[in-house]
């Protein structure tokens, strides 16, 4: 095109813009009422064929798009080469197609060409290819329809079959499970009475092992020694007891076993489907108008146990601690009691819930309190008392609920656990030390600049430690030598609370990310177990009972929880 559509071509070289009123196919251009006039007087122009505008803007955008001027030379199309189907305007016949003999004036071609035979042609072969796609539209639907009737009914079927099914496999199922409960429920009353009595023997050791210790450190040696035949009797009498156990029905395990009827496995693994569903076809009737893994160089490590994979935690209890006012350190008693170390705005304790959650007894601390431990040996408690300004450890006697003395350390302490008959703790500054509670003599075992509000636990000769700045636990063997460290920030962040199972699997907190995960024994695993979606909120303080596979796992405020090792 020469010009815009919208303003007159003749105006736009003499730089005016008015709006064009009507189009001249020939010169293809717009123009406005006065250029009008002069072109249909002119004589080069008169006889040219005009539309109103509002008329071309109605032609299809790439049919206006098709110029009557040469793009090469800029000329008006003047002639048509039948051979190479195309206009030319004269520069191009003189240039491109002087040897061409198939070349007639342009006006002769497209003289008439709206009322020509191939225009009508194509008029009505645009017809009936509208019909026929109609046709095939309502044909393709009906048949999606009778597609929908019948995948309905083959449905029904299928399910009026599988509810026969269900029915009878119901009733032979709940015929076998009532079997099992009622097998469960004969056996479990066989362990439970020994698990009775076994409870009642337990409590009398328990109190033999606190009369022995007493006697030991408050009887004279005549008293002792008169004592010991009795004592010795009745201690032969529980062992007695207990090796009877051993060789008879009462230790062996007993399993719940299942062998499915081979009448119904069989006829179950030979029936492969419900029934067959076929697609077949046929005429529509609608009548149209016409790798492999390098194994070289592998380090072999230790297989992983494979118990890493299966351990969840089952949830038996919550216990509200908001009487304890802020928490750092918890552990769990033997005898089903729970501890916790309390201190908040100097009203420092140690308080003892008993296994329902109530108050057992509670001893003030005449100072702060961080961590504790439970030294079996003489049923006590050693707390640790963080940086609030002391530098001590507490023994608490659990059976006269007191203070029983004070250890002095020079150190803040926090992190602090029993192994053997020594204390391990952590301390600010001055790394992982050893201190006899008995002697008082100290020892280090990791030298180094730790920071405060780190946390240990131990296994056989390793020792675990937090490090909540590095965000990093580690663990080391006695002498003080690195085996692994892990570190993760996405999954753990300011680990607090520690504690290690018998696999020597690892259970810590993030206080930062409110979250419970286990590391693997080697350090190169880990498994998110809880998270603050199971009530974590700013969780500090761990204590594992191997024993009794319990975890006990408290936040700083709020709540505690007490969870089976499954």
């Amino acid at each position: 095109m020469a010009t815009s559509s919208l303003n007159c071509g003749v105006c736009d070289l003499r730089n005016i813009t008015k709006l064009s009123a009507i189009w001249c196919t020939e010169c293809d251009e717009g123009l406005c009422e006065v250029c009008e006039e002069h072109h249909s007087l002119s004589k080069a122009t008169k006889n040219h064929s005009v539309i109103l505008i509002s008329e071309y803007h109605k032609i299809p955008s790439d049919i206006v798009t098709i110029s009557q001027f040469c793009d090469k030379h800029n000329e008006k199309y003047i002639i048509y080469c039948k051979k190479h189907e195309c206009p030319c305007c004269s520069n191009c016949v003189v240039q491109s197609h002087n040897k061409c003999v198939e070349i007639v004036k342009l006006d002769d071609i497209i003289h008439n060409a709206k009322t020509s035979n191939a225009f009508y042609e194509i008029e009505q072969t645009l017809v009936e290819v509208a019909e026929n796609i109609e046709k095939i539209r309502q044909d393709r639907q009906k048949n999606l329809m009778n597609l929908s009737v019948t995948r309905k009914q083959i449905e029904k079927e299928i399910q009026e079959t599988r509810t026969a099914i269900n029915n009878h496999i119901d009733k032979i199922q709940a015929d076998i499970i009532k079997e099992i409960y009622a097998s469960e429920n004969k056996e479990s009353k066989n362990i439970n009475q020994l698990l009775i009595s076994l409870e009642e023997k337990q409590q009398e050791v328990a109190t033999l092992q606190m009369n022995i210790s007493d006697i030991k450190q408050h009887a004279s040696d005549l008293q002792t020694f008169l004592s010991m035949k009795r004592i010795e009797k009745e201690v032969s009498g529980k062992d007695e007891y207990i090796r009877s156990l051993s060789g008879n029905e009462n230790l062996k395990n007993i399993f719940l076993s299942f062998h499915i009827n081979t009448a119904i496995k069989n006829g179950i693994s030979d029936i492969q489907n419900f029934g067959e569903i076929t697609v077949k076809s046929k005429p529509s009737g609608t009548e149209l108008t016409t790798r492999k893994q390098k194994q070289a160089q592998i380090m072999v490590t230790k297989e992983p146990s494979k118990s890493f994979e299966n351990i969840n935690l089952q949830l038996q209890q919550t216990i509200n601690t908001k009487q304890t006012k802020h928490i750092f350190g918890t552990c769990l008693l033997p005898d089903g009691r729970m501890v916790f170390s309390s201190n908040k705005f100097g009203n420092c304790s140690i308080i003892v819930l008993n296994a329902n959650g109530s108050l057992s007894f509670e001893v003030e601390l005449p100072s702060p309190s961080f961590d504790v431990t439970y030294i079996s040996e003489d049923n006590t408690l050693a707390v640790s008392s963080g940086n609030s300004g002391s530098t001590c450890i507490h023994i608490v006697d659990m059976q006269n609920q007191s203070v029983r003395k004070t250890i002095s350390v020079k150190d803040y302490i926090y992190g602090i656990t029993y192994t053997g008959s020594n204390l391990v703790f952590s301390g600010l500054n001055k790394g992982i030390r050893i201190i006899n509670p008995n002697d008082e003599t100290t020892s280090d075992v990791v030298g180094g600049t730790i920071p405060g509000y780190c946390y240990i636990t131990t296994l056989d000769n390793k020792l675990y430690h937090t490090n909540p700045k590095a965000n990093t636990v580690t663990c080391y063997d006695q002498q003080g030598k690195t085996h692994w460290t892990f570190r993760n920030e996405r999954i753990l962040q300011t680990p607090a609370g520690i504690s290690v199972d018998d696999n020597g699997d690892v259970y810590v907190l993030g206080r930062g990310s409110n979250n419970l995960i286990m590391i693997s024994t080697d350090g190169k695993r880990h498994r998110q177990l809880l998270s603050a979606n199971e009530g974590l909120s700013e969780p500090w303080s761990i204590h594992l009972s191997k024993d009794r596979n319990l975890l006990l796992v408290a936040n700083r405020r709020k709540n505690a929880f007490l969870y089976f090792i499954n």
